[in-house]
């Protein structure tokens, strides 16, 4: 493939970025950062913003715009909205947007609650439980915007991850890749395929699902890329036919969607011996927000991936 970085910016660390819809047919991103929403197109440069009178142990969960977000807040969860509504005693954790209502997940003790509330008032329409002591919730998206995957991750108990279907008012669970700690890295940007990266305590194989059957159509295992420490967590779609994915303490792994071709590109950062790629996000138009811990502190890369000719 013979694929090559261009690193557009080097950033502050942009820990807690959300997709927040689109703009002239391309990605936005929401942030909070001293005070406000920013809402950032696909470079991470700053469009807007939209000021709230919150303290700043704050992080936006979902976003459409600045019309509609979701944040958890020390005070609860807040609905920025028209009106800005705050649900006392909800420390949410997740949140997706997703068939006309607001889908919240919360940590309840040995469990996790998922809500389903009205995205203006807050209240909530129905509660579903699921077991997963000390977990932290991740919910994905379908590009459809109809269902998403919610990803309970356990420590060293393991990951659940749940399909989520919104059936009117009301919020339908299904338990997938049971016994498999899937690492659900996101769905392809047309929505036909999810990326799955292994578990730490596994880190040997990457897979490639069909969607919504969940048909594994291919794997990368380690050894194919001579990952000598296998895999880590961060992994996204750079565009419909491409991905990153990391090896550990290794490099940046581009592969296409069926694992045929893979290579590693090179960075123009200084991990060190201790350094390490920490997220991986998809920005559109063949560009990837790369997370980084470098000797020198924590840095956001924003990295178009170009795809050049091979020759014969």
């Amino acid at each position: 493939m013979l694929n090559s970085a261009n690193v557009i910016d080097v950033l502050d660390p942009m820990s807690g970025l959300v997709l927040a819809g689109e703009a002239g047919g391309r990605p936005t991103f929401a942030l909070w950062r001293d005070g406000a929403v920013r809402l950032l197109d696909d470079r991470l440069a700053e469009n807007s913003r939209r000021e709230l009178p919150l303290d700043d142990d704050v992080r936006v969960l979902a976003a459409s715009g600045l019309d509609l977000l979701i944040l958890a807040s020390s005070g609860g969860l807040v609905i920025a909205g028209e009106e800005v509504v705050t649900v006392p005693g909800l420390p949410a954790d997740a949140a997706a947007l997703l068939g006309g209502l607001l889908v919240v997940a919360v940590p309840d003790g040995e469990r996790h609650r998922l809500l389903a509330l009205d995205s203006a008032t807050g209240a909530i329409l129905d509660d579903q439980a699921v077991d997963a002591a000390d977990a932290g919730a991740f919910l994905h998206r379908h590009p459809a915007g109809d269902t998403a995957i919610l990803k309970l991750a356990m420590g060293q108990d393991g990951v659940l991850a749940f399909r989520v279907d919104v059936e009117g008012s009301r919020l339908h669970l299904t338990e997938i890749l049971a016994g498999d700690d899937p690492v659900i890295a996101g769905f392809s940007p047309s929505g036909a395929r999810l990326l799955v990266t292994p578990y730490p305590s596994d880190p040997e194989t990457v897979r490639m699902l069909s969607w919504p059957d969940l048909r594994e159509i291919s794997r990368l295992d380690a050894s194919d890329v001579d990952a000598e420490y296998g895999f880590g967590l961060a992994g996204c779609w750079i565009d419909d036919d491409r991905v990153a994915v990391h090896a550990t303490e290794d490099a940046l792994i581009v592969t296409d969607e069926n694992f045929d071709s893979s290579e590693r590109v090179a960075l123009p950062i200084d991990l060190g011996d201790e350094g390490d790629i920490e997220t991986l996000t998809h920005l559109g138009s063949g560009s990837v927000a790369v997370g980084a811990w470098t000797p020198a502190g924590r840095v956001t890369l924003v990295v178009r991936l170009i795809e050049g000719k091979g020759c014969d």
